[in-house]
């Protein structure tokens, strides 16, 4: 049998473990995404840089995006066409051709990866590179009357070239700002969890490390659903 003492060390040992370092619970990888999404043109002979970015979640925690380019595995399904370093930069072949540049990394529940098109022709220019320039929430500001009203929101990535827009709502990071008013998940969605107003936020990072952000107001007022 344990003594007092062995048992309370043994549970201090329990509760750093899953507490970590900062005293809130670890957050685990459940998906990520490459940028540039929509892709890179390049000529033959020449190199385009991709980024992967992992999306790491916790129940009642807002989720975190963070760079994690140099710990995913780095694919592209024709080797013969382009290849890809563990820094994410695709390299071409003297061919032409399109194939697809993919990051792949051990999630919490499964392996979890994305890949974005790269297309290697000679009339491409190395700077023809789709950037997300903005984002839009869908709808707009919003008051949900009852307490356990949701809502799903929808964020639309903004480009300068075609195609213009792209719907992102599974892949930008979302957060509220008052989760006692209202909550959202990685998907967008909105449940109202009590009276006020919070502000919910969608942003995503570019290849190029900047962070796009959108924001919209959600309004609750006091009264419960089951009154």
């Amino acid at each position: 049998m344990l003594s007092r003492r062995a048992s309370v060390g043994l549970g201090l040992v329990v509760l750093i473990s899953t507490l970590g370092i900062n005293g809130c619970v670890s957050y685990r990888l459940t998906g990520l995404y490459v940028e540039p999404s929509a892709g890179a043109c390049i000529p033959s002979n020449s190199t385009a840089q991709f980024t992967a970015y992992g999306i790491y979640t916790e129940s009642g925690h807002a989720a975190d995006t963070r760079n994690i380019t140099d710990i995913v595995t780095w694919t592209t399904d024709l080797p013969e066409l382009a290849t890809v370093d563990s820094s994410g930069l695709a390299t071409s072949s003297s061919a032409i051709g399109l194939t697809n540049v993919k990051a792949s990394a051990q999630g919490e529940f499964d392996l979890v990866w994305s890949s974005a098109p790269l297309t290697v022709k000679s009339d491409c220019v190395s700077s023809s590179v789709r950037t997300l320039s903005s984002i839009q929430i869908l709808p707009g500001d919003q008051k949900l009357s009852s307490i356990g009203d949701t809502s799903q929101l929808v964020a639309v990535g903004q480009y300068p070239i075609a195609p213009f827009s792209d719907d992102l709502t599974s892949q930008v990071t979302w957060k509220s700002s008052d989760p006692q008013v209202a909550t959202v998940s990685a998907a967008g969605f909105v449940s109202a969890t009590g009276a006020g107003e919070t502000v919910i936020t969608a942003s995503r990072t570019t290849a190029k490390g900047t962070v796009v952000i959108a924001t919209e107001k959600i309004q609750v007022d006091g009264t419960s659903a089951t009154q």
